[in-house]
């Protein structure tokens, strides 16, 4: 495919963005992306605030004692707490903290067993309660718990095809959900583009869809875990953009936010396109937080929404779009889907500018966020005083993610369920898969 003006000015915009931020990935000693010469000015205003801050502070401090670390902040920045058990060098870089850092939000938002269980299991109820009514109807899941990219609120996505000749009614399948205890209550939502059944697990609290009769999410689900299957990186980067929209509300299309689907592809396409990662000089699972604050750059600052489109196949490239595209007048990513050319999976998320204009915040406060620690690490490094425990104590990932506690509490509540065994009075457990250890797992 031929690239237009358009297209290949997008993709230097990208080069120059990269040539210019390449030391955070290959010089560890490097703690913070240059911005553009349009954020000079802000960014040495910031720096000679924070340099003026720093010094009253050191005129304070009389010892080295070290900030503590609130408990406040462990339960609003729970993967904190997996930076205190990290044996850290006594000298380290901020961009190397980075790192470190953006790996423990990944690991704190892994899924424990108890969750990976609880939602199979969820699903197993779903499927015989289903099975009851229509025995001919065949069950799956897809979206993100499909594809391994679930987070840990995330609702569990099922489709339910039935046989040819067989006509399934969403109202008797809820109906039949509610009378076998799986839930309280079901929504059942007929005048939707897709009709759907929503309704929350009476034991976990997840929540989840069933749709009819439908293919297109099992094929996306497919291409998603064979993107993932061949880009690293992929995964991760895509579970930290998402709950970075999602604690913004911005992660639903039908309120103009970006759908699980179009997030993978704005990843894999910057993934696709980023000089280092394609030519293999480096690793991105080791440096996602190098990769976090280039894709928060290129997707906040230089990428021209509504006016190139993202194409993932066949290695990944960039287009022109025909015309500006927009939504209501607001401008919104234009995204080929892989199975689908004529589907575009971006043009319906108009809060398409709002989605940018968060990204950009986030990049322009982690850069001023790592240039101070930078400094403040430099000032300790200089008096000879060792640097542990006061990164134990500090975060620059706080400054953009946090993790509410609906989210820790409905985990604390999963893994209750699990450990407590409240499953077993429910005769539909009776034909679940349990291992021998959870069948005798105590009370």
């Amino acid at each position: 495919m031929g690239r237009t003006k358009k297209a290949k000015r997008q993709k230097l915009s990208n080069q120059e963005s990269n040539d210019g931020e390449d030391s955070i990935i290959t010089n560890v000693e490097e703690d913070f992306i240059a911005l553009d010469a349009d954020d000079k000015r802000s960014r040495q205003e910031k720096r000679r605030e924070i340099r003026i801050g720093n010094k009253r502070k050191r005129k304070e401090e009389s010892s080295d004692s070290e900030p503590t670390l609130s408990e406040e902040s462990l339960i609003v920045y729970p993967w904190m707490e997996r930076m205190n058990s990290i044996q850290l060098p006594a000298t380290m870089s901020a961009s190397a903290f980075f790192q470190n850092e953006v790996s423990c939000f990944v690991q704190y938002m892994e899924p424990s067993k108890a969750e990976i269980r609880m939602r199979e299991y969820l699903i197993h109820k779903v499927r015989q309660v289903i099975k009851s009514y229509a025995p001919q109807a065949q069950i799956e899941v897809f979206g993100s718990f499909k594809t391994g990219l679930y987070l840990p609120n995330s609702d569990i996505d099922i489709v339910v095809n039935a046989p040819v000749g067989v006509r399934l009614q969403l109202r008797k399948i809820a109906s039949a959900l509610e009378r076998y205890d799986v839930c309280d209550f079901a929504t059942v939502i007929e005048r939707a583009s897709v009709p759907v059944i929503k309704f929350e697990d009476s034991l976990t609290q997840l929540k989840v869809d069933i749709i009819l009769d439908s293919k297109t999410g099992l094929a996306s689900a497919e291409i998603i875990k064979t993107m993932m299957r061949h880009q690293p990186g992929l995964r991760e980067l895509t579970l930290i953009i998402k709950h970075f929209l999602a604690i913004r509300k911005l992660n639903e299309v039908f309120t103009g936010g970006l759908g699980g689907y179009a997030i993978v592809c704005l990843v894999m396409s910057f993934l696709q396109m980023h000089p280092k990662v394609a030519s293999g000089e480096i690793d991105p699972e080791k440096h996602l937080g190098a990769l976090l604050v280039e894709f928060l750059h290129l997707y906040g600052i230089n990428f021209e929404l509504g006016r190139v489109g993202i194409c993932v196949k066949n290695g990944g490239s960039y287009f022109d779009v025909d015309r500006f595209v927009s939504r209501n007048g607001r401008p919104v990513f234009s995204i080929r889907d892989p199975q689908d050319y004529d589907n575009d999976i971006g043009c319906k998320s108009y809060s398409a500018s709002t989605v940018c204009r968060s990204f950009r915040r986030a990049y322009l406060t982690l850069t001023s966020k790592s240039s101070a620690l930078a400094e403040e690490l430099e000032y300790r490094s200089r008096k000879g005083r060792d640097v542990r425990n006061y990164l134990k104590k500090t975060s620059l990932l706080k400054s953009i993610l946090h993790v509410p506690l609906d989210i820790i509490n409905q985990r604390d509540l999963i893994e209750d369920v699990y450990e407590e065994r409240r499953w077993h009075d429910e005769p539909v457990s009776e034909t679940f898969a349990w291992t021998a250890e959870e069948k005798e797992r105590r009370i």
